[in-house]
């Protein structure tokens, strides 16, 4: 099932794609290509942790809540894009995504016969930076590109609420806030389509996937590996500066 936040991003990334013909008409028509000297450029997207890790298997087996779904949510970045030449470009980016679920024991009650619940929070950032490939060149109405990247992925585990101690033969019932944090190392690839509407400004949708993983700790300790990387599909504003 695609999430709402999902369909919001392909329904805009549709738009843009059938907007492309007045657009490029437009540009075609009344603008020339600007040599500006970089890029800004502001995107929302939604993101999916792809969820392929020991954490990720553990969850599964052991709470509801916890597929890779349920932590579909949106995500913002920004990126400076700095030309090498007309079609080459290094980029700098710098994105945030939160994710989160409440979870219960699947085969567990306490007491009373209620669930046992939690709620998991998964905070990713990234500071990253790579290069860009315009596949037409800056004078094309439509301007279909390609990118790859890496860089550093800062992010945070949290799940608080009530669990189950499994080192106590009468299973009790404690209440707790367990975290892990760090920063990882990653890469990305990205394609996207973008189309100018006047000098300075286009509009532009893209896909990115991301590969990320990174050793639990603190509270987490013994865990195994997180897999932070996922799907993100996106759509956004850029300038020239």
């Amino acid at each position: 099932m695609i999430s709402k936040p999902a369909r919001v991003m392909i329904a805009l990334s549709g738009l843009l794609v059938l907007s492309v013909p007045a657009f490029a008409q437009r540009y075609h028509r009344h603008y020339e290509p600007y040599p500006g000297d970089g890029e800004f450029r502001i995107r929302v997207g939604d993101f999916r942790p792809d969820g392929s890790s020991a954490y990720w298997n553990g969850i599964r087996n052991d709470f509801t809540g916890s597929s890779e779904s349920d932590f579909d949510n949106a995500d913002f970045g920004l990126d400076y894009l700095l030309p090498i030449n007309d079609r080459l470009h290094v980029m700098f980016s710098g994105s945030y995504y939160q994710g989160s679920a409440t979870q219960s024991y699947r085969h567990f009650e306490d007491n009373f016969g209620n669930r046992i619940r939690h709620d998991t929070t998964l905070d990713i950032g990234a500071v990253t930076a790579g290069l860009v490939l315009n596949l037409t060149g800056p004078g094309a109405p439509i301007q279909p590109y390609i990118g790859v990247g890496g860089g550093a992925y800062p992010w945070r585990l949290e799940e608080r609420g009530d669990f189950v101690d499994f080192n106590d033969p009468h299973l009790p019932v404690f209440s707790s806030r367990l975290s892990s944090s760090g920063t990882a190392f990653g890469y990305y690839g990205l394609v996207g389509l973008e189309a100018p509407i006047t000098h300075r400004v286009s509009l532009f949708a893209e896909g990115r996937f991301t590969r990320v993983k990174a050793d639990l700790k603190d509270d987490f300790e013994g865990f195994g590996q997180i897999d932070l990387g996922g799907r993100e599909i996106a759509a956004g504003i850029a300038w020239k500066l």
